[in-house]
């Protein structure tokens, strides 16, 4: 996965998450719905912010990040 693919799958979930708790906290989101939209974007966000903190700039694989 290219540097900048990671970064905008970091950025989508990352909005995914403030936009859910921004729309609940302000009433227009159901607490269930926000936390299944949490619950679902988070990993998402955690992968690819670890992924995108490994990729290299040039051409080449992503190191292995573990499990």
């Amino acid at each position: 996965m290219k540097k900048q693919t990671a970064g905008a799958v970091t950025v989508a979930a990352g909005v995914v998450c403030v936009a859910a708790s921004a729309a609940w906290r302000l009433g227009l989101l159901e607490t269930w719905l926000a936390i299944v939209l949490n619950v679902v974007a988070f990993p998402f966000f955690l992968v690819a912010l670890g992924l995108w903190w490994n990729a290299a700039e040039k051409e080449g694989d992503t190191p292995f990040i573990g499990y």
